[in-house]
């Protein structure tokens, strides 16, 4: 069968911005929520639990179905309006989970011992919550920055939403919208490529004003809640969302440091196959082949499946049913939000996904990749909703996971040199992405919050942190930089989590370590199953631990990920001395 390239909202809740299915979940969870909030005033929290978390479920449900609505159409104003009663019933939410830590902090230890035992498939996620409790302000207090959150600081993300989804770029007579022009950075065309990055930057030179006033002011609104909570490390946040310490931190960034010179040569390569001097920004996901083959999204689709089943049957069979049952919208057209995401629908117990796809390579990657997401949804679902929260990193060694399989699995397969070299050559586009990329939007960042500490940042400081932090990742190996990528990227805009770019590494490399236990393991599905099922009550380096016998916090681990990728740059610089690539 062919699959269909547009989702189905309407199985979730029918009507569109106009539902009244939609405004009815909503009236039923606000009287929910004020009946856990009786409770939780009660010190009934024992209770409150199974309420607590039916309410999670829900309203994530209804979170995925409004950011969808508006991820299809960037126009559907009304869909702006659902966001706004949905910050309002999310912060009312958040409010009662403040009561229910402070009653969690402040229970007798013999009584948080019993309720542990009353609600053991939950211990994980319970004992978290009390420490982070006693490491915050008062419920009084943490509510009022809730409040202050709604229309303050998570505003200033809606902020660059509006930007951006109302721009649009001029592109050899027409109008093409962000995510439009972002898929012209990887045609096989030099000139295109060109011409839509110069586009990208004149258009962001606009607006960079603008922005720049939404990132000083999201990050001025942590700094001040920080310093309120006597945090002096504005990494604490980032850290504890996603469970990792800072030791597991620092030695993947060493690690990545260390491998710049081995990872650069893949530059040097590529720069002599596309016949310049050296890679400017506008080359990095430029194709080897100027004649590209187009690929169907039908024919995505069943790569994906078909590699999927080689290596988990579970997955493949998974996929088809995400795939034939309308959970993805990929169809290339003007309106849409740029990017990609994989969101939960856990009272449905399904995922949708978005994309736009354009054809090319890189999108069928991205399609394994968002797939990976669904099928670790589908994992977590059976568990009680408070485990069902992965970190950021471990959500992406998921998706990383499934793109890797595909990969591997593409590149092995191919007998032929040449298309080997350009498989290669995408493969080790991506890796540097999450190698150099990742790590000079974390260093931007870390540059940026030190001296945001002091004061406002102008847009001109923030070019040149963004461009002097790219030089560094990528040892200067480029002749050209995207200053205005601070501007123009979405995850420094995320309000969810602080440092929302450092997860794609860790992601990356960890999936890499799963990889090689893989090649090992002969019953890799069942022990990876186990490992996903555990990614939201353990730590990384637990999880590492557990199912890898490995320490996040040493550099072996990172540096056998790393290895993989060293030793396919080998083999792309052998291939590219015997292939010729004119057509």
């Amino acid at each position: 069968m062919n699959f269909p390239k547009v989702w189905n909202l309407d199985r979730v809740f029918q009507g569109g911005s106009r539902s009244s299915s939609f405004q009815k979940s909503f009236q039923t969870s606000q009287k929910d929520i004020d009946s856990l909030e009786k409770l939780l005033q009660s010190s009934k929290i024992s209770k409150a639990i199974p309420l607590m978390q039916a309410l999670g479920m829900r309203l994530r449900e209804m979170d995925t179905f409004v950011y969808g609505l508006l991820s299809q159409n960037v126009e559907d104003t009304h869909a702006n309006v659902l966001i706004g009663q949905m910050r309002t019933l999310q912060t009312h939410f958040s409010n009662c989970s403040l009561i229910f830590d402070t009653l969690l902090k402040e229970m007798p230890e013999d009584d948080f011992k019993s309720l542990l035992q009353n609600h053991a498939s939950i211990t994980f996620s319970l004992e978290e919550r009390r420490k982070r409790a006693l490491e915050k302000l008062s419920t009084d207090e943490e509510s009022f920055i809730n409040n202050l959150s709604m229309g303050g600081y998570h505003g200033w993300s809606e902020m660059w939403d509006a930007i951006v989804g109302e721009m649009s770029f001029p592109f050899q007579e027409k109008n093409l919208y962000f995510g439009q022009i972002e898929n012209k950075m990887s045609d096989p065309s030099r000139e295109i490529r060109e011409e839509a990055f110069n586009a990208i930057e004149q258009g962001f030179t606009k607006k960079q004003s603008s922005i720049s006033q939404a990132l000083n002011h999201l990050s001025g609104f942590r700094l001040q809640v920080y310093k309120k909570r006597g945090w002096n490390d504005f990494l604490k946040e980032p850290l504890d969302e996603n469970r990792q310490s800072k030791s597991s931190l620092m030695a993947m960034w060493e690690t990545i440091k260390k491998n710049q010179a081995s990872l650069i040569r893949y530059f040097d390569c590529k720069s002599d196959l596309l016949g310049v001097d050296r890679l400017s920004w506008i080359d990095l996901d430029a194709p080897l082949s100027t004649s590209s083959k187009e690929i169907s999204y039908q024919e995505a689709a069943e790569t994906v499946l078909k590699q999927f089943q080689a290596f988990s049957p579970k997955m493949a069979s998974f996929a088809r049913k995400a795939l034939e049952n309308r959970w993805i919208e990929a169809e290339d057209r003007k309106g849409k939000r740029p990017g990609g995401y994989c969101c939960a629908l856990p009272d449905s117990k399904e995922s949708r996904i978005f994309m736009t796809f354009s054809k090319t390579i890189t999108n069928l990657y991205t399609l394994a990749h968002e797939l990976g997401h669904a099928f670790h949804n589908e994992i977590l679902f059976p568990l009680d909703e408070m485990v069902q929260h992965p970190t950021m990193g471990l959500a992406e060694t998921a998706s990383t996971m499934a793109e890797m399989i595909v990969t591997q699995a593409m590149i092995q397969e191919e007998k032929d040199p040449k298309h080997r070299l350009i498989l290669l050559d995408d493969h080790l586009n991506r890796a540097t992405s999450y190698l150099l990329n990742i790590y000079a939007r974390f260093l931007f960042e870390t540059r940026f919050y030190e001296k945001r500490e002091k004061g406002i940042v102008s847009h001109e400081e923030l070019s040149t942190l963004m461009e002097e932090s790219q030089k560094d990742a990528y040892g200067d190996a480029l002749d050209r930089y995207h200053p205005l990528l601070w501007a123009a990227k979405i995850h420094f805009y995320c309000t969810e989590m602080p440092f929302y770019n450092f997860p794609y590494t860790f992601g990356y490399l960890f999936s890499l370590g799963i990889y090689n236990h893989a090649t090992k393991n002969p019953d890799f599905e069942s022990s990876y199953i186990s490992l996903l099922e555990d990614t939201g009550r353990m730590s990384p380096e637990d999880l590492a631990k557990k199912h890898l016998n490995a320490d996040l916090s040493a550099p072996p681990f990172w540096q056998q990920g790393i290895d993989v990728i060293n030793k396919d740059i080998d083999e792309f610089i052998k291939l590219s001395k015997e292939v010729s690539l004119c057509d």
